[in-house]
């Protein structure tokens, strides 16, 4: 008889009372009760989901906008003279402009780039070829002339043409430099009359936009000077006549100093000078020299020599010639004067 298993309490055997379930904890792997998943991981997975779509949207984006052609914007012209309605481009206006302007533009012709056919007898020449010839560009004043060239040469005011004795100055500053020495006063005043008059009638004639001065010399110098200034006067009326009244009151003294008063006259830049003497001492060669030095305004020197022999002052000739200027010799005992 075989031995039956022992019964519990319950009244099933050992044998074929059921195991028990095995005992899982929630909380050792991360799932909440009942095996849900957290809200956290939830929320992490959606927005993760969510930045991967917008990645890749915008990457799909870029690579449709390169794809795409660049085209230029321009102004559509809409011509509307015709019974259809016509739209032109940039490239129709500026091909019509072109032909446009084409139309009419003359053909060019031979006269831009070559010159007429000789006529006979005649060649061409480099002025015609230049459009202006040598002679034009030399005629012309250049700047460098215009600082350089002494005042009195300006001409300020106009040229005219007096003389003295029959020698004639053109210009426009004149400077009478008359010997006052006791010499001229020889032959009954015969030099000093005859200057005073010569002078009387070639200021006479000055226009009253010409200047001119008096100086008168012996040792040392007299000059002309209404209102006390020593200087260039324009030739007005009230102006010649005060010099009429300076030239008569005058009279011949002392000795004679040539260079003296040539100096002077210089120093006031005339065009030209008439120097009247009976030329006592003369001049001598380093005088000369010198007086060439001084001659800054390149006046003209017209020389008048009283006398009784030509040719006993020959320097004086030399001071004339040297300037550009004439002498003249007058024999005081020949010379004609009015009283």
């Amino acid at each position: 008889m075989t031995e039956s298993s022992p019964i519990s309490s319950t009244g099933l055997s050992s044998a074929t009372q059921p195991s028990a379930a095995p005992h899982f904890d929630h909380r050792s792997s991360g799932l909440g009760p009942q095996g849900r998943v957290p809200a956290w991981l939830l929320s992490l997975l959606l927005h993760s989901f969510i930045f991967a779509g917008l990645l890749l949207g915008l990457s799909q984006f870029q690579n449709g906008a390169s794809d795409v052609e660049n085209r230029s914007g321009g102004i559509v012209l809409v011509n509307s003279t015709s019974e259809a309605t016509e739209y032109l481009s940039e490239g129709d206006v500026e091909q019509a402009s072109e032909q446009s302007r084409t139309a009419d533009s003359p053909p060019p012709t031979a006269l831009n780039n070559e010159l007429p056919p000789d006529l006979p007898g005649m060649e061409t020449t480099e002025t015609m070829r230049s459009g202006a010839g040598d002679r034009l560009v030399d005629s012309l004043v250049g700047a460098d002339s215009l600082i350089d060239l002494p005042q009195s040469k300006l001409n300020i005011g106009g040229q005219v043409t007096t003389e003295v004795f029959g020698i004639k100055g053109t210009g426009s500053r004149f400077v009478y430099v008359i010997d006052r020495s006791k010499s001229m006063a020889g032959y009954g005043g015969r030099p000093i009359i005859a200057a005073r008059q010569q002078m009387r009638e070639s200021i006479d004639s000055l226009k009253k936009h010409n200047q001119f001065q008096i100086i008168f010399y012996n040792e040392g110098v007299r000059i002309f000077n209404p209102d006390g200034r020593p200087t260039m006067y324009e030739a007005t009326d009230k102006t010649k006549e005060q010099a009429k009244e300076f030239i008569q009151r005058t009279n011949p003294t002392g000795g004679t100093d040539h260079v003296f008063a040539l100096k002077r006259a210089f120093q006031l830049h005339p065009d030209v000078i008439f120097f009247l003497t009976d030329a006592e001492g003369g001049f001598t060669q380093r005088e000369l020299r010198m007086l060439g030095d001084l001659n800054h305004s390149s006046a003209v020197i017209n020389a008048i020599q009283f006398g009784i022999r030509p040719g006993t002052t020959p320097s004086l000739a030399a001071v004339a010639r040297n300037s550009g200027g004439q002498y003249i010799f007058k024999n005081i005992q020949t010379l004609q004067i009015n009283q």
